[in-house]
């Protein structure tokens, strides 16, 4: 594993991508519980805000929640092509983490891509390189995240066993910029790795 100081997973990215959202949701919440509480009513033009505060929430949540996720992408490619990796193969833009990782910033401990080659499948970023070779795969399966409580998303599990030792890489793809555009990619994905475990 690699030991560098991570310039594009910073946690800048990783809270921004919470504190933005949050611009467009508070201002709207604050109006809504304030009117509630002032006039003791919950029917009524606090709970519209409230409703309000909520969709967009939710929205911004969607739009910002993968900040600078394309120059993200952008920058790791070109660092990783400078360190010598083709990039040539089949790969997709992921956020990675293991069972282990919890945050309350952020479900991905790691941003890179995942590489899906013919005996293994490869997460590399500018931070670490973690690689399951298919014999090992026990299975692929989905698992609820953070964004999964907001229907935005979820993880993608590989499943192996390395010895005695089980172990489950965490990917959830961010294809686009959007958590929503992504999330398309996440049933496309469970289904080839069971595919390519197979085959």
């Amino acid at each position: 594993m690699l030991l560098v100081k991570a310039t594009v997973w910073t946690a800048r990215r990783k809270w921004l991508g919470n504190v933005v959202p949050s611009l467009f949701w508070f201002p709207l919440a604050a109006i809504g519980v304030y009117l509630v509480a002032a006039h003791g009513q919950f029917l009524g033009t606090g709970l519209w805000f409230l409703a309000v505060s909520t969709i967009a929430g939710w929205l911004a949540v969607n739009q910002f929640g993968f900040f600078e996720n394309a120059k993200m992408r952008r920058t790791l490619e070109l660092i990783l092509k400078a360190q010598g990796n083709e990039m040539t193969g089949e790969f997709l833009f992921v956020g990675f983490a293991t069972p282990k990782y919890s945050s309350m910033v952020d479900a991905h401990e790691d941003v890179g891509f995942l590489e899906i080659l013919e005996d293994r499948i490869c997460f590399v970023s500018e931070t670490r390189k973690v690689e399951i070779q298919k014999v090992n795969v026990s299975g692929v399966g989905t698992y609820f995240n953070v964004h999964s409580l907001l229907g935005l998303g979820g993880w993608v599990g590989v499943d192996a066993l390395v010895g005695d030792k089980r172990i489950r890489m965490l990917i959830e793809p961010r294809e686009r910029p959007t958590l929503l555009g992504s999330k398309s990619y996440r049933a496309r994905l469970a289904k080839r790795l069971r595919e390519w475990a197979k085959a």
